[in-house]
């Protein structure tokens, strides 16, 4: 079958897929880093380590801002998005009777011309619908906030009244079910100044959660929402004493996760206070009595928002408060928090100073005592989201009679968080060689969809915390059991892995022949098909390699933690047995 048509592939080849991660892969009889049931397969000689590219995944990473402020008739669509992650702020206070548009001091008098609330117009739905196109056209991805300040210039008490936030909401709702493939996250202002649930005394947890509750029941589940901060997340999905029970370990907490099921895992938040002050800028509170701590924050975030975006703006350090706006810092709490966007150009002198700072941490390739080069802005930008990094590929030498190959790979997710939307997977199964007498002929080409595999499951480290240490528990390596009745040719054949949307932080050194829209197909090495010899699983163990992970050194809140690949060695100078 041609590479043409790989899209038509049907999905009946797929015999078994799976992830296996940290303790599974431990109760599944894993050895010297060889998990049991590779027998017959062999390690493919092959470039396994991060090659330090910024990769074009653009569901993740530092996000370019662009406004754009909606009228009831004759506005402009955005046409050309800045960058490939845009934060779109659409105002909408043309149609808000509480937002004032304008103030004419002509001839000594203040004539002030005010927003009229009103439902959405078709032309301004349309204009929103056009920007979404231009953006799917510039091949970026989105995030969205609405408010009723204009122009997002930090106005107080602009929002609508209430029963128009909600209107407006089921106006929205169908324009973001249509353009979900490309939104990374909806950040439900609608309240207040810059649409960040502030400056405004109309705005009540109540009115909040209503709000986001109804968006939640009228969008799919691939849209993810968030909220200026835990308290309002918290109000939202139900809790009332959130300053007691919003903690993961409590009975209240549970019974309402077990009530709200995949709804704890839609529900996220935006933090425009990153890492400002202990508390950033109020987003977490200072009396854990009444308000959520940072912790018990930190401590949802890590759990139900494992796929659900999370990020914001990092900003100045507030005068006499704990400075924690380092690379150091968010080199730890982020993969605790999974985050995964930030604002380039926010704050522009905290982002001024990771360009400049050394890191000199080690994190695997990122070795600052290595790299002189390495600042932290570029571990920052390469570790925001998901990073995928191919550690070992595990192949036969020869697939027999049935056609099909059982294979082993072991993938890293060094990235702070994971892929916050599923991802289609392919196998790619090429000719590898072929006399043609010296004639230019394409290479028979298939591509087979993995539906039993979701890259949301290829996990980063998780790290935790209790009485104040400070441990890792998995390193990101993620182990995927491949077996697959697959086309093949005689003799050898490439084999290549493709996730929509991905590219590797590998160095592939083979590409397939052929174009393949938004993907960017990994080498996974060769086989041999012979359809003389009869399948077996037991042949015996070979090896062209050994796939080696670098000595590591973390900088945890204040601990300093040094590993070498799983193993932890030694806490602040002390030797762990």
């Amino acid at each position: 079958m041609n590479f043409k048509t790989f899209f038509g592939i049907a999905c009946g080849w797929i015999a078994s897929v799976s992830v296996m991660t940290g303790n599974a892969m431990a109760a599944a009889g894993a050895t010297n880093g060889i998990a049991a049931g590779t027998a017959g397969l062999v390690l493919q000689d092959l470039d396994y380590t991060d090659h330090l590219q910024t990769l074009p995944n653009y569901d993740r990473g530092f996000y370019y801002s662009q406004a754009l402020h909606v009228k009831v008739e004759g506005s402009k669509p955005i046409e050309k998005p800045y960058g490939k992650l845009v934060h779109l702020r659409a105002d909408i206070a043309e149609f808000s009777s509480r937002a004032w548009l304008k103030i004419d001091t002509t001839g000594g008098r203040r004539d002030t011309t005010w927003g009229k609330s009103q439902d959405l117009t078709e032309d301004a739905l349309n204009v929103l619908q056009t920007t979404f196109d231009n953006i799917r056209k510039n091949g970026s991805k989105v995030i969205v906030r609405f408010c009723y300040d204009p122009w997002f210039d930090g106005h107080s008490n602009t929002t609508a009244e209430h029963e128009w936030v909600l209107r407006h909401i089921e106006q929205l709702a169908p324009l973001l079910t249509k353009n979900v493939d490309i939104i990374v996250a909806l950040e439900m202002g609608m309240h207040g100044a810059f649409g960040e649930m502030h400056s405004d005394t109309a705005i009540t947890y109540p009115r909040v959660a209503e709000a986001v509750n109804k968006m939640l029941r009228l969008t799919p589940p691939e849209l993810k929402i968030l909220t200026r901060t835990g308290n309002y997340s918290a109000a939202v999905l139900g809790f009332e004493n959130w300053g007691v029970d919003f903690n993961i370990d409590s009975d209240v907490f549970k019974k309402i996760a077990e009530a709200k099921g995949d709804t704890m895992y839609r529900v996220g938040m935006f933090n425009d206070g990153y890492l400002g002050t202990q508390y950033d800028y109020g987003t977490w509170g200072a009396d854990c009595k009444t308000s959520i701590c940072r912790e018990e924050g930190v401590a949802w975030l890590e759990k139900y928002s494992i796929n659900t975006p999370y990020g914001g703006e990092a900003v100045e350090t507030a005068s006499g408060y704990q400075v924690i706006n380092t690379p150091e810092f968010l080199a730890h709490e982020g993969f605790r928090t999974h985050t995964s966007y930030l604002n380039l150009h926010w704050n522009d002198k905290v982002i001024a100073r990771w360009k400049a700072a050394h890191f000199a941490g080690k994190d695997y390739e990122y070795d600052g005592s290595k790299i002189d080069t390495l600042t932290g802005f570029k571990y920052i930008e390469d570790h925001l989201g998901y990073r995928f990094v191919l550690r070992e590929s595990w192949l036969p030498d020869t697939v027999g009679t049935g056609k099909t190959l059982r294979a082993k790979l072991k993938i890293q997710n060094v990235g702070f968080g994971n892929l916050t939307k599923d991802a289609k997977v392919y196998l790619i199964v090429e000719e590898s060689e072929r006399d043609f007498g010296g004639l230019a002929v394409e290479p028979a080409i298939d591509t087979i969809r993995l539906t039993s595999l979701d890259f949301r499951n290829v996990h980063s480290r998780k790290i935790e915390v209790s009485n104040g240490d400070t441990t890792m528990t998995f390193d990101g390596i993620n182990e995927i059991d491949l077996e697959e009745t697959l086309p093949m040719v005689h003799g050898k054949n490439d084999l290549y892995l493709a996730v929509e949307g991905v590219t590797f932080a590998n160095n592939g050194s083979k590409t397939p022949f052929g174009s393949y829209p938004n993907l960017a197909p990994l080498y996974l090495g060769s086989f041999v098909y012979d359809s003389r010899k009869t399948e077996s699983i037991g042949v015996k163990f070979g090896s062209r390699g050994e796939a080696k992970l670098q000595t590591r050194v973390e900088r945890a809140d204040q601990k300093i933690q040094v590993r070498d690949n799983n193993r932890l060695f030694r806490v602040n100078g002390k030797v762990v047995k």
